[in-house]
């Protein structure tokens, strides 16, 4: 399976009054995964040595958020583990699917389900781009299976 574990630390801080992990600390705990996870793919595919910010060449933005919240993740002093995998290359985004799992030993039912869309911008325009040939074929080895959430989004 080409997907990506990344363990990492719940703060207490993410608790909130009804001693579970807050629906919004999930998009922090994701962001810091996918920014662990994927800095060096995106870094590496740009060409460019140096700090991305730098560069200019690799403008990524969210585009998009869905999360499910299977069950209830309270804090564990042992960090999670969240599986990070692409389950689409577009054209001008990439779709990062997540499932947030409890700590090494702990079992493997998953807390929550989530997709991101990365899109890349032109930092002159600061609208989407076509994705480069090298930056497809860094994310072409993280590919796998979309999730399947249980509600399908409702049709725009």
């Amino acid at each position: 399976m080409p997907r990506v574990t990344v363990s990492v630390e719940l703060r207490w801080a993410d608790v909130d009054l009804n001693g579970h992990v807050n629906n919004v600390a999930y998009l922090v705990l994701l962001e810091e995964v996918r920014i662990r996870a994927l800095h060096p793919v995106i870094r590496a595919a740009s060409g460019v040595p140096g700090p991305l910010a730098a560069t200019g060449r690799a403008t990524v933005v969210v585009g998009r958020h869905e999360i499910e919240y299977l069950r209830q993740l309270t804090w564990w002093p042992a960090p999670v583990r969240v599986e990070l995998w692409v389950a689409r290359i577009g054209t001008a985004s990439v779709d990062v699917h997540h499932a947030i799992l409890p700590p090494a030993g702990a079992g493997e039912e998953p807390y929550a389900h989530a997709a991101t869309t990365l899109v890349y911008l032109d930092p002159a325009t600061q609208r989407s781009r076509p994705l480069t040939g090298a930056e497809r074929q860094a994310f072409e080895p993280l590919l796998d299976a979309p999730l399947a959430f249980r509600r399908a989004p409702v049709p725009t």
